[in-house]
This record gives structure tokens, sequence and C-alpha cells, in this order.
């Protein structure tokens, strides 16, 4: 129980960081990444919308939209910019895993 307790905070930790990221790349950045960042901040609200509305079935298509932009992100970025855009892919993955609503 603890330790799924302290899973769930570090992954939104880490989501609510790439969505800040993705944000400002959303911002400076031009051309294709541009709007990658752009839809995946989009996205990754979205799927906190789901769980805030408890559905089960919007979670698990944003969760399948964000795996695509997450992946395309991490496709476009290079060195360390690849992390925080791995919290967004691991929260796409438990999104379509349905793990919120689990118990």
């Amino acid at each position: 129980m603890i330790f799924q307790l302290l899973g769930g905070i570090v992954v939104a930790a880490g989501v609510f960081a790439a969505l800040l990221w993705s944000v400002f790349q959303g911002i400076t950045k031009r051309g294709v990444l541009q709007w990658a960042h752009i839809a995946t901040a989009v996205l990754s609200v979205l799927g906190m919308a789901t769980l805030s509305m408890l559905a089960p079935t919007l979670a698990l298509i944003a969760g399948v939209a964000l795996t695509i932009t997450s992946a395309i992100v991490l496709f476009l970025e290079a060195g360390w910019n690849r992390v925080l855009p791995l919290f967004q892919l691991a929260f796409a993955i438990i999104l379509i895993l349905g793990l919120p609503f689990i118990g």
C-alpha cells in the first residue's frame, strides 16, 4: 500500500515537471518538435482530467494518444532533454493499464 502511494507521488511529480517542460519547449522550439511538445502537454492534462472524472475508457484513449506523442518527443529530443518525457510515457502506460482505477 505505501509503495503504491509513494510510486504514485513520484510519477505525479515527474509528470507535472514534464508538463511544465513541455509547455516551455512548446513556446521556445519551432517546427515538429514544438507541436509534439504542445500535444504532449495537452494530452498530459487530459490524462489527469480523466483521473478526476473517474473515466477509465477516456483514460485509455488519452493514454494511447499520449504514448504516441511522448514517443515522438523522445525521438526528436537530444541528450538529457529525453528524461522528462519518459515520465509522460510512464504516465501514458499507467493510463493504458488502468492502474489508477484498480482497487
